[in-house]
């Protein structure tokens, strides 16, 4: 049994550190994976930017391809382990959006 004060306050600040950091993370990864759901064919680049910009946790790259453009979009909370990789053709339309 924990017998310092101490010791069992830095205890509960720790686990709510754990708690805040795990709603965080999930919430990041939500983000990631339900707005790359929205980008089905034919949407526009414009508007997958407009929808990005709305997320708080993300970060996305734009990259010009022979073929068009694309976007991948991860979260800092993540360090990249879920990504949404949007492929865009020369018209600017959605090819394909994938989860990594």
């Amino acid at each position: 049994m924990i017998k310092n004060t101490a010791t069992k306050i830095l205890l509960v600040i720790g686990l709510v550190f754990i708690l805040v950091a795990l709603v965080y993370w999930n919430e990041a990864r939500k983000e990631i994976v339900y707005l790359c759901g929205n980008f089905g064919k034919g949407v526009s680049e414009q508007s997958a930017l407009e929808q990005l910009d709305t997320g708080n946790f993300l970060r996305y790259s734009r990259n010009a391809l022979s073929s068009g453009s694309r976007i991948e979009v991860d979260s800092s909370f993540y360090f990249a382990f879920y990504r949404c990789t949007i492929d865009f053709d020369l018209d600017g339309k959605v090819v394909n959006a994938r989860v990594e």
